[in-house]
């Protein structure tokens, strides 16, 4: 009997593979070009939400960074008449880190080392999670549990038998609401908090001496007009007192801030002149008496109009001093920019939040899409099996194996998610840039982040190509499995 002698089947390189299937793609262009549509259309779609998540949270830090600047005058007159609370203290230590000026601050005054002030730190932190729990209950929980105890009252509350006893009762009797930490750890913190607040009183007892210092020097003079000075002599005596006032950093800002916000009070005291006002109601084609403070802003931005305000404001006495026309305009762009990062800070609120700062909302919008995009890719996929029945068949009857079949098809849809999905990311990121400086302007350009955007577009081709490669398993594999004469009679 005569032996037959089967070799090993072929199996072709990957250059041959990926030409067999670029032809493919080629024969069969306008059904590729829609499955391309499909993956380019998810991609964008999540790329658009990822951009616009990126790009908020990168604003959102910006406007924090410089709206906390921007404060800094209201801050620092309010830290030299004030000494605040004892939740205040426990609140800005909280939100404090190691280093930073506010933390060697009142590490000073308290007269802490080291290692106690890293201990009071974190009891501040714990203290502001437990007080932050108690602030977001609604009022009819909020009594239940802690009666009208308010703030650091209600660790003191908590301390009696009483107190922690309806403590206890209201939250087991209130289902929706889960405490922050157990019951052991909140008794052990209310242990300890007696050397929490004293302290926090310590710190305090240090601010209030270092304000009489301060106002020994100041005298009657108004805080605001003597931190013009901050450069200067005012400034020592702020660090002498016990502030930490750094001469390079906070006090040249805190100097132009308080200068400035001295020219915006005498600039608005200016609708007092009767010629001011003429010069406003004839600008906006108005009566003066409907002229306001918002009105003037409106016109100073322009250096033609700031330098005829100007000389109004000589022709009625009103006192110039060094102001400028320029001084005008800058301080009218200066207080636009304000605004834009108030509104910015609105816009942001919610900036961070939920799984990589997309929101519950978006996250299951995107999952849907996702899945649309997947049952799309696999639809096109087996209309592409179904076309080509004759060539499974011919490439089979070749001796192609069904490991071969199934990489071709997922090679091909890998290929066209590939193209689908760099189409998608860019007209995605190209949306999300267009839309965040529709919303916040071009103030925030600075503050767009390329590189975390690129890394998104990268991601969303990846995301792109698996999908679509994913979504080609099951054709391909019935395309595998298909027996040659069996796809020569379907066809």
């Amino acid at each position: 009997m005569k032996q037959i002698d089967i070799a090993e089947q072929p199996w072709l390189g990957l250059r041959r593979t990926v030409g067999i299937t670029a032809d493919g793609i080629r024969y069969r262009l306008f059904r590729a070009a829609v499955t391309v549509a499909v993956i380019a259309v998810a991609v964008a779609f999540l790329m658009n939400i990822l951009g616009e998540s990126l790009i908020k949270r990168a604003v959102a830090r910006n406007t924090r960074e410089r709206i906390t600047q921007m404060r800094l005058i209201y801050d620092w007159s309010a830290r030299l008449t004030n000494p605040g609370s004892l939740e205040s203290v426990l609140s800005e230590l909280a939100a404090s880190e190691p280093g930073q000026d506010r933390y060697r601050e009142m590490q000073q005054m308290a007269g802490l080392d080291d290692a106690p002030m890293a201990a009071f730190h974190q009891e501040a932190r714990m203290a502001r999670r437990y007080l932050g729990f108690f602030a977001n209950l609604d009022y009819a929980k909020r009594r239940d549990a802690i009666h009208t105890a308010e703030g650091i009252a209600i660790f003191e509350r908590l301390r009696s038998a009483s107190g922690m006893e309806q403590f206890r009762t209201a939250m087991s009797h209130i289902k929706s609401v889960r405490f922050v930490t157990s019951y052991e750890d909140l008794d052990a913190f209310l242990g300890r908090s007696p050397e929490l607040l004293a302290t926090a009183r310590a710190v305090l007892d240090g601010r209030r001496r270092a304000i009489a210092q301060v106002g020994r020097t100041l005298r009657q003079e108004p805080v605001l007009q003597a931190l013009v000075r901050s450069e200067g002599d005012l400034g020592q005596v702020i660090r002498d007192a016990g502030f930490v006032f750094p001469a390079e950093t906070v006090a040249p800002v805190v100097a132009d801030q308080a200068q400035r916000l001295l020219d915006v009070l005498h600039l608005e005291e200016t609708m007092d002149s009767e010629k001011c006002r003429q010069l406003l109601a004839q600008q906006g084609n108005v009566m003066p008496a409907d002229v306001n403070v918002v009105m003037m802003w409106k016109y100073l931005d322009n250096p033609r109009f700031a330098a005829r305000y100007l000389e109004r404001m000589r022709e009625s006495g009103v006192v110039v001093n060094s102001l400028t026309s320029e001084r005008l305009v800058d301080l009218a762009k200066a207080r636009d920019e304000n605004a834009a990062l108030l509104q910015a800070e609105r816009l942001t609120m919610d900036a961070g939040k939920g799984f990589m700062g997309l929101g519950e909302r978006l996250v299951w919008l995107l999952f849907v899409s996702m899945l649309v995009c997947g049952i799309g890719i696999c639809n096109a996929m087996l209309m592409t099996v179904t076309e080509r029945f004759t060539e499974i068949a011919t490439l089979k009857c070749l001796g192609a194996l069904d490991g071969f079949i199934m990489l071709m098809f997922v090679l091909e849809s890998a290929i066209l998610g590939i193209v689908g999905g760099c189409v998608g990311a860019i007209l995605g990121a190209l949306i999300a840039l267009g839309r965040m400086l529709a919303a916040f302007g071009t103030n925030f350009v600075s503050a767009v982040p390329v590189t975390e955007l690129l890394l998104g577009m990268v991601a969303s081709v990846a995301m792109g190509m698996l999908l679509a490669a994913i979504a080609a398993v099951l054709p391909s594999y019935q395309a595998a499995r298909l027996a040659p004469m069996e796809a020569m009679r379907i066809e």
